[in-house]
């Protein structure tokens, strides 16, 4: 039941569902999802943390860079349950769609490249 708690808190903010809902589609870094969603370094590196510790996500480091990535084949069943329902979910939500614009454009801009 714990992990269950734990997960439905991570996915109780609208920022963090924002923030999955990328990651699914690619990986990204702390600067990256801090140009995307538009607010501080640390609300995104502990909504990420949040999310990381619930099981949604894996990281690694590049440099300077830590990256994160949707973790779709790990080892806790709710987070691969609502991970897939994401997948479908609100892939024609206004919001979701300027997140995929400006994800185009800060990988066009080479956000990561020049953190590094």
């Amino acid at each position: 039941m714990r992990e269950l708690v734990k997960v439905s808190k991570a996915l109780a903010d609208e920022t963090r569902v924002r923030m999955l809902k990328l990651l699914l589609e690619k990986d990204i870094c702390v600067c990256e999802m801090q140009e995307i969603i538009s607010i501080s370094h640390s609300q995104v590196s502990r909504s990420l943390q949040m999310l990381m510790d619930a099981g949604f996500l894996k990281r690694w480091h590049e440099g300077k860079c830590v990256v994160y990535i949707a973790d779709r084949v790990n080892s806790n069943r709710y987070c691969r349950a609502l991970l897939d329902a994401l997948v479908d979910s609100f892939n024609d939500n206004e919001v979701v769609s300027r997140d995929r614009e400006k994800l185009q454009e800060v990988i066009a801009s080479q956000v990561r490249e020049r953190k590094r």
